[in-house]
Order: C-alpha cells, then structure tokens, then sequence
C-alpha cells in the first residue's frame, strides 16, 4: 500500500512538472513566432509610448506641483494643452482646453511652435529620425473639445490653419 502511494506521489509530480514546463514553453514560443515585423511594431509601439509619457509627464507636474513652477513664460503653453499624443507617422496630436480658442492667431502658433519643438527633443532621445524629417518638424493637429481646431499645412509643419 505504501509503494502504491509513494508511486502515486510520484506520478503526479512528474505530471506536475511536465505541465509547468510545458506552460512555459507556450509562453517562450509565443513571443518567438512573432515575425520580424510585429517584433519591431512592438519595439517602436513601447518607444512611442515612452514619448508620449514623458510628454504627458510635463504637463501633469505643471498642474500637480505649482511650487515647482520656475519659468512661468517658458511653460506657459502647459496651460492651454490638455495631452499631446505623438503618432509614429511623425505626427502630434494636442489636445487643448477652452482657453486656448480664446488667444490670438500669433499666440496660437507660438504655444504649437513651442510644443512641436519640445515634442521633437523628446522623440529624438528616443528614435533615430532622418535629417529631413527633423527639418521637417511634426506635422501637427490641434484639438478643442473632440473636435479639429486647427492643423499643420500641408507642406510647412510650421504654418498653421484654423477652423474656427
């Protein structure tokens, strides 16, 4: 009776095992039957989305930590910009708070100018851009409330049009 058990014992060990190392060879091969190009669709999602926090990251210490506010005019564009969404076809989304329809056309486009500049070091420190899409900035779209303010011109990322 006690081979018997002690057999048992044994079997459901082996078992026990067998299934765990087959548990983690499904989880191993998964990532392994990527194809190359959903392994690199990965890497550039999780580099974006690096961008885009730190991005983001600015904008919440503004509103969170006043006392740290030590260049008011500097920052001044983290009051009238909700988020900023980089896109990997070099493209940013910003989002803006009501505030922001309510400024000059002149005031607009430096507050823009001064967020594709600050979204560009940001993405520079983590992709390898061209030369040419660096002259060429981030082309860019400007939300109010779920819909389009204003966006890049076609061919000059720097010159903007407004809808409203």
């Amino acid at each position: 009776m006690k081979i018997k058990l002690i057999l048992l014992n044994l079997l459901a060990l082996t078992t026990f095992i067998g299934l765990s190392n087959n548990v983690y060879a499904s989880k191993k091969d998964s990532t392994d039957n990527l194809s190359i190009e959903e392994k690199r669709d990965n890497h550039l999602s999780n580099k974006i989305k690096k961008i885009n926090h730190a991005l983001n990251k600015k904008i919440y210490e503004f509103r969170e930590h006043p006392q740290k506010k030590n260049n008011i005019e500097e920052n001044s564009w983290m009051t009238y910009v909700k988020n900023i969404n980089y896109l990997k076809n070099n493209q940013l989304e910003i989002y803006v708070n009501p505030n922001f329809k309510k400024l000059s056309d002149k005031k607009r486009e430096f507050i823009v100018a001064t967020v594709q500049r600050i979204s560009l070091s940001e993405v520079l420190k983590v992709l390898d851009i061209s030369p040419n899409d660096y002259m060429e900035g981030l082309s860019s779209i400007i939300y109010l409330d779920g819909s389009r303010l204003g966006r890049s011109v076609f061919l000059n990322t720097k010159e903007l049009k407004w809808y409203d």
